[in-house]
Parts: C-alpha cells; structure tokens; sequence
C-alpha cells in the first residue's frame, strides 16, 4: 500500500471553502477576480485573529491595547477599523455600503504600517461589482476556521480552477517538496527568482524546522516575482506561514537582484517555455550562451547558476524539452552547461503532477561545485551527472491528478543523497538499471549533450524469479516505460508545432 498523498492533495477544508465561494459568486465574475477576494478577506482575518490572540496576551500580562503600538508581543497592530469582528458587523448592516467598510479597513491598515502600503487591491477593484446580499454571504463563508496549512492549499485549488494560469504562482507541494528534501537547505541563504504565490520559500522555511532548525535564525529567504497580484499574494501566503522573506516586484531576467547576496541555495518554477521575456544581451550572466527569445529556459537555468554561492545548489523545475532540444542553438547552452560541470543531477518527472498544464517537466539540480568540499567529505563526483527516471512513479488523485508521495520522493532523493555524499552513514550509491544511472561525460558528449534520464538509465532488469512471479507486472512496467517516452515525444513535436504556427 502507497502512503497517504501529502495533505494538501486530500479532500480540504480549502476545497470545501471554495465550493462554496464559488457557489455564491458563480456567474459574476472570473476565477481570478473571486481568488484576489477570497484570499485578501481570509488575510484580513487571519492578522485579525493573530492581533487577537496578542491582546489577549497582553491582558493576561497586565498591559494595555496601547503598548502593543510600539511592537510589544512581536505582532503588528491593527486599527479598530480593520479587525474581522468590526468588519462583519457592519458588512451585515444593510445601511453601510460594504465597498465603503472595506476601503476604510484597507486605508487604515496601509495608514498603521508601511509594510501594507502596496499589498492591497483597492476595495472597489475587489468588490465593486458584488451584491450587498454576495458580499455577507462572503463574509460568513469566510468565518468558519483556516489555519496556514488551509491558506496554502486553497491557493492550490485555485491554481487548479484557472488551469494554465494558475500554474504561473503555485507550484503543486509534492514538487515544491521533491526539490527541497533532494537539495536540503538547513542554513544559509534561499533564493526563488520567480516565487510565484511563495511556496517555495515555504517549503524550504518547513524543512529547516522538520530537521530541528530555527527557520529564522538558520535560514534568510529571499525572492522576486513580476506579476503584481502573485507578489501581494506571496507576501500574505509568506505571513500567513510565519516565513519572514524579502519579496521584491521585479523580472529576474530583466535585471540582476543587486539587493539580493549570492545564495546557497536557488529553488524556482519557472513559466514553461516563457515566450516573449526581457531579453538582455547585456546581462552578465549568459556567458553559457544568450538565451533565444522564443524561450526563457535556458536564461532561468543561467540566472540561478549566476545567483549561486561558490558551493551553491539549485534546482528548477522545466518542461522537458530542455533536456533535448536543438532549437535556436540551446543544444548549444546545455553543451556548455555540461562541459563546465554545473549539471549534477536531471529527474524525469511523472506525467499529470501539474493539474494546470498537461505538459510533462523534469528537474535540473545544478551546483558549483562537485569536489569532496574539503571538511565535508562529500563523494567526489567531478565530471559526472545523475539520471533519474521518475516517470512510472506518482499516485493518482482523482482523474487527472498525479501526486509523489513521501515515499516516493524520498526514493529519488535518496539516491541523489547516495550518489553526492549527503545521505545516512554508510550509505553507498548504486545504479539501479530502469531507475538512476551515474553517466560521466563522454557517454553524455557522445549523446550529443542529450540530458533526458531514459537514454541512460536503460530498462529495468527482469530476472527469472520476477519473471515466474509476476511477469505480467514487469513487462507491463516495461511498456509504460516506452509509452512515456512516446508522450515526450509527441510533447516536444507538439512545441515545435506551436512555435512555427506562432512565427
């Protein structure tokens, strides 16, 4: 029996909540518009709720609701104006305009602290087009309990209700997960180039503390994002989660992050095959190549490696075709890659994990350094990459939905563990024919730089016992195999496709 798919993949509070939003406000307005809604009132609640329990404190401690303007309990204060109980009340009174009662929370919430100043849409953007009669409803939806957990998940119900869309800020958890348990980051510095609704930065903040660390103390979290609502909603998700982060609004690949330090580790989910980005022959960091317009990948790949300490880690997700593709010279790039050693591990992900897009992705983890790392005695593994086939792996959930479990994830990220050094003593890395294959470079120059993780690891091995005991499951795990490389194909024919039609 597989274990239990991660928590947000599980029928949700979150999903429960937004059935009933979306019963409430169907036929309004789009999905987008009621995400902006639902997620800034469940933020005003939550800083509601978190000053409460704060007064509370300073109660029972014998302070007033005075002494908690200057920071007192750790919390930000919030003006009478802006607290749920006040907000609720008079959204029910049928006098009040609740465009008005809601301008006036947000103005004194910017008024009462600078960081608020641009996180908010303005109230008539948000609810200018509701009934008074929707808008309560809302309110009351919005009352029953939701802790951070819950946030994060509906932001992912969300992402799944706008398809394409959704997937540009929210990347599914078991991929957030997959990349912060193969990479590990325990201390230093954390960078996502494109932090979407901020879940990356999230997941790594959770991972600090799962290994007995202090997320504040050991780790600083840092981040960009372009588009303007997902940066305000990385912000609140960030709160929300108690992850202290530096966001900016910016393009990573427009210009550098001058106020950023070099990072240990870099985590991102960048667009798939962003067309029509701020190419900048300029930048300093192409020096693998410039990037052709038509497709950013290979000018994610490089800011990472230019973002990276000198014994940093990354790893981003992309589509698959930049493991392969020759198309305006990025075989060229991914050569160069190669030759200067950066490509330390790449993991062809299961088909359907991204229920905003149909495309198959794999995982490039790159580092700067492959060397033992003096005192860290890691496995030398200069010169050599690891292939990860996860293609036959993932759950289903519901039709069209596949999840890695924790079982799963731990199984590619065990061998990348194995293989690099980083793994539980006396652990010793083995090639495991169907699964993961250590290929130094020649074999890959002979492939022509080829990085997809099927060329080298070949077939699982049917042995005789296998054979009498099961066969029909061997051979059926075979044809999978073939079947998913087919898919690639065709995904990477149908890019070609698109691109020409586009031209």
């Amino acid at each position: 029996m597989s274990d239990v798919p991660l928590q947000d993949e599980q029928p949700t509070a979150a999903s429960s909540l937004l059935r009933k939003v979306t019963k409430t406000l169907r036929g309004t307005m789009d999905t987008a518009h009621y995400k902006s809604i639902v997620l800034t009132l469940l933020y005003l609640r939550f800083v509601s709720w978190e000053f409460e329990q704060t007064r509370r404190w300073a109660e029972a401690e014998g302070l007033r609701e005075e002494h908690l303007l200057d920071g007192v309990g750790g919390q930000r204060w919030i003006h009478p104006l802006a607290r749920w109980d006040t907000l609720i009340r008079r959204v029910r009174d049928p006098d009040d305009d609740p465009v008005t009662v809601l301008d006036e929370a947000l103005g004194a919430m910017r008024r009462s602290d600078r960081d608020l100043a641009d996180l908010f849409p303005p109230a008539d953007a948000l609810i200018g087009d509701m009934r008074h009669s929707q808008v309560t409803e809302l309110f009351t939806i919005l009352e029953e309990p939701l802790d951070a957990a819950s946030y994060e998940n509906l932001l992912g119900e969300f992402a799944r209700f706008e398809g394409k869309k959704g997937g540009e800020f929210h990347t599914p958890r078991s991929v957030a997960r997959l990349l912060v348990e193969t990479l590990q980051p325990e201390r230093g510095r954390v960078y996502d180039p494109c932090c979407g609704s901020g879940g990356m930065l999230i997941q790594a903040a959770r991972f600090v503390e799962e290994q007995g660390g202090d997320p504040d103390a050991d780790m600083t979290y840092y981040g960009q994002e372009a588009n303007i609502r997902s940066w305000q909603l990385a912000r609140m998700n960030l709160h929300v989660n108690g992850v202290q982060a530096d966001v900016r609004r910016a393009d990573a690949l427009e210009r550098d992050p001058v106020w950023s330090p070099k990072a240990d580790w870099v985590l991102a989910n960048p667009p798939f095959n962003m067309r029509d980005w701020a190419r900048n022959e300029s930048v300093m960091h192409w020096r693998h190549g410039v990037p052709p317009q038509t497709n950013a990948n290979f000018a994610w790949l490089q800011h990472a490696v230019d973002r990276l300490s000198d014994q940093g880690s990354a790893g981003l997700v992309l589509a698959n075709g930049s493991m392969s593709s020759k198309q305006m010279r990025e075989d060229e790039i991914r050569r160069a890659m190669v030759e200067g050693d950066l490509v330390a591990c790449v993991v062809a992900l299961p088909p359907q994990l991204f229920s905003t897009t149909p495309m198959s992705a794999c995982v490039w983890f790159l580092t700067k350094d492959k060397s033992p790392q003096g005192k860290a005695g890691l496995t030398d593994r200069r010169g050599q990459t690891l292939f990860i086939d996860a293609r036959p792996m993932g759950d289903m959930v519901g039709r069209a939905h596949r999840v890695l479990t924790s079982s799963q994830r731990s199984e590619i990220a065990g061998a990348y563990h194995a293989w690099r050094g980083t793994g539980r003593r006396g652990a010793v890395y083995q090639d495991v024919p169907g699964f993961c294959r250590s290929v130094g470079g020649e074999e890959i120059r002979r492939n022509r730089h080829i990085l997809t993780p099927g060329r080298y690891v070949g077939g699982a091995h049917l042995e005789a016992p296998a054979l009498r005991g099961g066969q029909g499951a061997g051979l059926i795990g075979e044809l999978e195999r073939e079947l998913l490389e087919l898919l690639e194909r065709s995904d990477q024919l149908a890019g070609r496709i698109r691109l020409h039609l586009d031209t």
